[in-house]
């Protein structure tokens, strides 16, 4: 199986670290950088994953594997799919491989955040190139027709392809030295990144419906980015300067973020936004009677100041953590900054977050056999008990599809749709 990762939404780090090759410094992190290496390894080991991961695809059913199914969320809500049946491969570049030809089944990848698009992918020389995109519908996938962007900026021919599926936009084989930085397409206008140089990259903004590009930023935007969830705010790590800054796509100005508010050095993924002003990211860490307390910190973008610290980090995403409380066989999620909590009762043993897509949390124990799984949605604050066989469970992938309530599962053999609207 082919396991690929795609980050369709954020600056490439591969060129930026080639580029800048700054020194990590991330003092007082140490605890939640334990914890996030521990998620890390098990996320790296087990292939129920609910993020961007491969299919694989083939013809033949899996009875026991559909009867599971349907026996954890009902028959009639479970429906079997046939993903791409290619009789013949996708001719790529020579250099791709020893006879020129890729094997579809071999380049196959969900990505999106909360929508799921399934895409075809070859490689010509070192540049990769979709080939079809398909997305899930509500009796099952459906073959999308990319929408070309071209458009004449600096001299110079601007193009990429995207589709959309509810509010995600989905956008790929992006010009050369440009990128597609919008995950979420709520209007006209998107924003994207292109790299003049090894030092220079800057800020456009890309209108869909009168296929116009600008430069709206200085040349400085060597960068990793957090857009805000309506996108009138883009945060800038300007990593080999250690630090942040806050882009205001309305005004097109850019503010400094102090070190003391963002670690200079925190990741992309060690930022959220709450809405356009309030963000929640990493703290400090400090010891008190022997104990190690690491913060969450809730900042304001308008008054560039912390308006709360909470004493504890979350161990699903930066909103929401949980605790199980051993004597009561209780285990809770609740959201660090907000009121939201979800009590599930008569849960024998603890385990962990096993991954996290949108809105939905896998939680259970990969060490211990025959224990149940819990898959939570966050947003409705439900919860369902699911028990996985172990010889299942290696090869089950699992993705969500936010538009349509739906997960779509794959065990390496088939492919179902599975309707969670009631959860």
């Amino acid at each position: 199986m082919d396991i690929k990762k795609l980050d369709n939404i954020k600056t490439p780090e591969d060129w930026l670290n080639e580029a800048l090759n700054p020194t990590e410094k991330e003092a007082g992190m140490s605890k939640r950088n334990s914890i996030k290496k521990v998620w890390t390894i098990v996320a790296a080991i087990i292939l129920f994953i609910l993020c961007t991961t491969s299919v694989t695809m083939a013809a033949t059913k899996s009875n026991i594997f559909q009867s599971f199914l349907e026996k954890m969320f009902g028959k009639d809500n479970v429906k079997e799919v046939e993903l791409t049946q290619p009789t013949e491969k996708i001719k790529a570049d020579i250099n791709a491989g020893t006879d020129g030809m890729v094997p579809l089944k071999e380049n196959t990848m969900v990505v999106g955040e909360n929508e799921s698009f399934i895409s075809e992918y070859h490689f010509a020389g070192d540049i990769e190139k979709i080939d079809q995109v398909y997305t899930v519908v509500s009796d099952g996938l459906k073959k999308m027709k990319p929408i070309n962007f071209e458009a004449e900026f600096d001299g110079k021919s601007f193009s990429f392809q995207y589709v959309t599926s509810g509010d995600e936009i989905y956008a790929f084989n992006c010009s050369e030295e440009t990128w597609v930085l919008s995950s979420y397409c709520k209007g006209n206008v998107i924003y994207g990144l292109r790299k003049e140089s090894e030092k220079k990259a800057y800020l456009l903004e890309i209108n869909l419906k009168n296929k116009k590009v600008r430069k709206i930023s200085d040349n400085n935007m060597l960068c990793n980015f957090v857009i805000s969830p309506l996108e009138t705010k883009i945060l800038c790590n300007h990593r080999g300067d250690g630090y942040w800054s806050v882009f205001n796509t309305a005004t097109h100005s850019e503010k400094k973020i102090s070190t003391k508010l963002v670690n200079g050095y925190a990741r992309t993924n060690e930022i959220e936004f709450l809405d356009e002003d309030h963000i929640l990211t990493y703290g400090e860490t400090i010891y008190k009677d022997n104990t190690e307390i690491s913060y969450t910190y809730l900042i304001n973008l308008q008054t560039m100041k912390i308006e709360q610290k909470y004493p504890e980090i979350g161990l699903v995403n930066l909103k929401w953590t949980y605790k199980y409380n051993a004597k009561k066989n209780i285990l809770e999620f609740y959201e660090i900054a907000g009121q939201n909590s979800i009590t599930i009762k008569d849960v024998k043993t603890s385990g962990h977050v096993i991954a996290v897509k949108g809105n939905y949390v896998l939680f259970g124990s990969m060490e211990k056999q025959n224990k149940p799984f819990y898959l939570i949605n966050l947003s409705e604050r439900t919860w369902k008990k699911i028990q996985i066989p172990k010889n299942l469970i290696d090869d089950m992938e699992i993705h969500f599809v936010r538009s349509q309530k739906k997960l779509l599962i794959t065990n390496n053999i088939s492919a179902y749709l599975v309707d969670i609207s009631e959860l």
